[in-house]
C-alpha cells in the first residue's frame, strides 16, 4: 500500500507516535522527502516513506483548517496539534522550493519541576514574586516555554492567584490547583498580544504570562502591566542578559529610551537565559545565565552601563544568586555533566572560561592536571 492510499492524518499520527517512542523533540515533514526527527540535538531519519507534493498539500489543508485562505497571503502559520488526549505539538507550516513543509515541536504532557529539568534551584525565587517583570530568553528550542511552565505550575500549586496566559499558540495546558488560570490563544481567543494585554489589565489578574515580546506595542503594554503592580512573565529571542537589555531598550525610539531604562530598572526582577547542551549521559541539559534584581543592576541599567552587567553578576553571585553563562558552564563541567570541550563550545567568552579552569584548585584536583588534554586554544575559539 502506498502512502497516497493511506489517510494523511493516520500517517501523521503514526510519525508523531514514532517521534515520542524515540524520545525525539521535533518532527520534520516536507514534500518529496522522507520523514526526519530531532533526537538529542541530532537530526535523524525517522521513516523512509516519501511524502509527495499532493499528500503534503493535503496535510497542510488539514492542519490549517479555516486559516488556509489567510496562509495563501502570509505564507506562514503557527498552530498546535493534539495527538489523542495525551500529547500536544506546536506546529509551523511554511513553503519551500519543493512545496509545503511542516515542523512539529513536542510539548511534553507533564509539566516537570525545576529540579526535574536540571534547572538552578534559585529559580524557585521567581515563584514567590508578587510583582515585576521576568524575562526568559534563548534561541528557538532552548527550553524557554518549558522553564516558564515549570514556574507557573509551581505558583499554581502553592498560591491562590488569578493567572492569565497569552500565547501563540497555547503550548502547555494547566489545570487549576490553588490558582485559577485562563489561557488565551492569539487568533482564537484574541487578535493580538497587545489587545489581550490591554484587556487583561481590566480582568484583575495577579500574574500575566505573555508568550513572546514581538513588537513595541507589546513591549510597552508589558512594561505598563509590570509598572502597575502585576507580575509579568515573557520570553525574548536573545542569547544572554546583556543582549536582552539592549533589545528591550532598542525596541523603542531613541526619544523614549531613557524612560524605558528607568522603567526597566524599577520593574525587571530577573533575566533568565538558557542554552541546551548534550550532557555526558546523552541527555539535553540547560546551562543557565541568571541576573536577579539588585541596587547595582538597577543602576547599571538606568545609566546605560549594561556592558558592566556581567561583572556585576559575578560579584553578586553569592548574595543575589546571579551567575554568568561561563560560570554556569564551569560548574556543569566540574559536576561531570558536560565535557570541557562542550563548555568551550558554548562559552560566551572562552578566555574567561579558560581562566576559571586554570585557577580552580577543585578542578585541578578532580582531573589531576593543569589543563585537560584536548582543550581548544583561544585562537581556535
Amino acid at each position: 500500500m502506498s502512502l497516497s492510499d493511506l489517510n494523511i492524518q493516520t500517517r501523521l499520527d503514526s510519525w508523531l507516535t514514532m517521534l515520542i517512542e524515540v524520545n525525539g523533540s521535533d518532527l520534520y515533514i516536507k514534500s518529496n522527502s522522507p520523514i526526519h526527527a530531532r533526537v538529542k540535538s541530532d537530526v535523524v531519519l525517522l521513516s523512509k516513506e516519501i511524502v509527495n507534493a499532493e499528500s503534503m498539500e493535503e496535510l497542510a489543508i488539514l492542519l490549517l483548517g479555516d486559516a488556509y485562505e489567510n496562509f495563501n497571503k502570509t505564507k506562514e502559520f503557527d498552530g498546535a496539534y493534539a495527538l489523542g488526549e495525551g500529547y500536544r505539538f506546536r506546529t509551523n507550516i511554511y513553503l519551500h522550493l519543493g512545496g509545503f513543509a511542516v515542523t512539529f515541536r513536542l510539548i511534553p504532557p507533564v509539566i516537570k519541576s525545576i529540579e526535574s529539568l536540571n534547572l538552578p534551584s534559585a529559580l524557585h525565587k521567581l515563584a514567590k514574586l508578587r510583582r515585576g517583570l521576568v524575562l526568559v530568553t534563548g534561541s528557538t528550542g532552548s527550553g524557554k516555554s518549558t522553564t516558564l511552565a515549570s514556574i507557573i505550575d509551581e505558583i499554581n500549586a502553592n498560591h491562590q492567584y488569578h493567572i492569565i496566559t497569552i500565547e501563540d499558540p497555547i503550548e502547555y495546558t494547566y489545570k487549576d490547583k490553588q490558582s485559577i488560570i485562563e489561557q488565551r490563544e492569539i487568533g482564537t481567543h484574541t487578535n493580538s498580544f497587545a489587545a489581550a494585554l490591554r484587556a487583561a489589565l481590566r480582568e484583575n489578574p495577579d500574574i500575566i504570562l505573555v508568550g513572546e515580546i514581538r513588537d513595541i506595542v507589546t513591549a510597552e503594554s508589558i512594561l505598563q502591566a509590570a509598572d502597575t503592580g502585576h507580575l509579568v512573565f515573557s520570553t525574548v529571542h536573545t542569547l544572554d542578559v546583556r543582549e536582552t537589555i539592549d533589545r528591550m531598550v532598542a525596541i523603542f525610539p531613541s526619544s523614549e529610551q531613557n524612560r524605558i531604562r528607568v522603567t526597566l530598572s524599577n520593574t525587571l526582577e530577573a533575566v533568565i537565559s538558557q542554552r541546551l547542551i548534550k550532557s555526558t549521559s546523552g541527555e539535553m541539559i540547560p546551562a543557565v545565565e541568571m541576573m536577579f534584581k539588585s541596587p547595582l543592576v538597577q543602576e547599571l541599567i538606568r545609566s546605560k552601563r549594561e556592558h558592566e552587567l556581567l561583572d556585576a553578576m559575578e560579584k553578586e553571585r553569592s548574595s543575589y544568586d546571579s551567575i554568568s553563562f561561563d560560570h554556569a558552564l564551569f560548574e556543569l563541567t566540574l559536576a561531570g555533566k558536560i565535557t570541557e570541550e562542550q563548555a568551550y563550545r558554548y562559552a560566551s567568552t572562552p578566555a574567561d572560561l579558560k581562566l576559571m579552569f586554570t585557577l580552580s584548585s577543585e578542578y585541578k584536583s578532580k582531573y589531576g592536571k593543569e589543563e585537560k588534554e584536548g582543550t581548544p586554544s583561544l585562537k581556535e575559539e
